[in-house]
């Protein structure tokens, strides 16, 4: 379980592996937060973050070497680009998106103290 403090700000990450496409064929990435451990979401309640690619030459700012990720910012500040959550234990949810397919996992739990 990913921990974020309510009070800062800061980059959460979920690698992805390709095994049948390219970094290329990805159009966007994006991410879904609820307390309900139940729901399910759709593609339309994404909210669009950066994907960043440590394959890449030279890589990307703010990726790990070697590394495809969906990044985004989380925290206490509203403004563009970060996502603000109150406390509490949040399934996260990423949602990939291609020419031929919207791929959603939920790849871990995110606790928002």
């Amino acid at each position: 379980m990913a921990q974020v403090y309510s009070t800062g700000t800061e980059y959460v990450a979920n690698a992805i592996t390709l095994t049948r496409a390219q970094v290329s064929d990805i159009i966007s990435v994006a991410v879904y937060h609820t307390t309900d451990p139940e729901e399910i979401p759709s593609v339309g309640d994404f909210t669009e973050v950066t994907l960043v690619d440590g394959t890449a030459e030279p890589p990307d700012a703010n990726s790990e070497e070697g590394i495809i990720d969906v990044l985004s910012r989380v925290g206490a500040r509203i403004e563009a680009g970060v996502i603000n959550l109150t406390p509490g234990d949040y399934q996260r949810w990423v949602l990939v998106t291609t020419a031929a397919e919207d791929i959603i996992r939920r790849p871990d739990v995110l606790e928002v103290l």
